[in-house]
């Protein structure tokens, strides 16, 4: 059975001791690439009466909330840096010895988004669509993961960061959960705003993001059935510190960026559909 993820493996954790003087604003555009729905958490009822998913609104406007946004990009942003893992797992023993470190320490993400004790230097604001059409779709059942299972396993570890592939627009399988979708094309807008990072760290925010072109993030529900492909756009000047995260990385780094593109590159799944 061919599973619609794949995994990005672990890097070790490293403490980091930037001092970072950079602040600003990134005016960023999301493009749905394919049928997007995040859940407000409230139902509405159809003219014949069947009751949906509502998608999460602001003044009667679709929103892509900054909270599920963040959570999105910092876990790529963990995926190609020496990070601690934030995310909550069944049995830490199958995490490898070198993934969390001292708390009275910060790695670099810890001290980019925060954590418990430390604020956020960077703060993702709500996006906005200024440019979309919605419709009633039958979505799959999502089921919670099994980290236990073969798939997440390997020589006893868990193999490291999953992400769901991407699919192009059209082959999203239908089911009984009715939610309100934004279709692909869609597109919102938004800003995020970072103070105190250093120039490794806003390369790591640029690049995680899409700045440069090389990933496309997936959010809300579905995405194990291709669905909440997204494309994250700036203007060019931004596309310059993804650039020069790629080029410094380093080795290790690099290759888990290669892992991450070759799961979350929609322009790869778009050249495999050409004849």
């Amino acid at each position: 059975m061919i599973k619609p993820y794949d995994f990005v493996p672990f890097l070790k954790c490293k403490s980091y001791e930037g001092n970072g003087s950079l602040e600003g604003r990134i005016p960023i555009r999301v493009k749905a690439l394919t049928p997007l729905h995040i859940f407000s958490g409230h139902y509405r009822v159809e003219d014949n009466g069947n009751a949906y998913r509502e998608f999460i609104r602001r003044n009667g406007k679709p929103i892509i909330p900054g909270t599920s946004f963040k959570g999105c990009i910092r876990t790529i942003a963990e995926s190609i840096s020496y990070s601690c893992l934030q995310t909550a797992v069944r049995d830490a023993r199958k995490l490898p010895d070198n993934k969390t470190h001292d708390r009275r320490q910060k790695c670099v993400i810890c001290d980019m988004f925060g954590c418990m004790g430390s604020r956020s230097k960077v703060r993702f604001c709500d996006l906005e669509a200024v440019s979309y059409k919605t419709g009633i779709r039958g979505m799959p059942r999502s089921f919670q993961p099994h980290p236990e299972s073969s798939y997440y396993i390997e020589n006893g570890r868990y193999k490291g960061y999953k992400f769901y592939k991407h699919g192009i627009d059209g082959i999203q399988p239908a089911g009984p959960i009715l939610c309100e979708c934004v279709n692909a094309g869609a597109e919102f807008e938004g800003e995020i705003i970072y103070k105190d990072l250093t120039v490794e760290q806003l390369g790591l925010l640029c690049f995680s993001l899409g700045l440069s072109g090389h990933i496309q993030p997936k959010i809300g529900y579905g995405r194990s059935y291709f669905y909440g492909s997204i494309e994250v756009s700036a203007p060019s000047e931004w596309a310059k510190y993804a650039g020069e995260y790629i080029d410094t990385c380093g080795a290790e780094v690099r290759r888990n960026m290669d892992a991450l593109i070759g799961i979350l590159s929609y322009k790869n799944v778009l050249r495999s559909y050409e004849w």
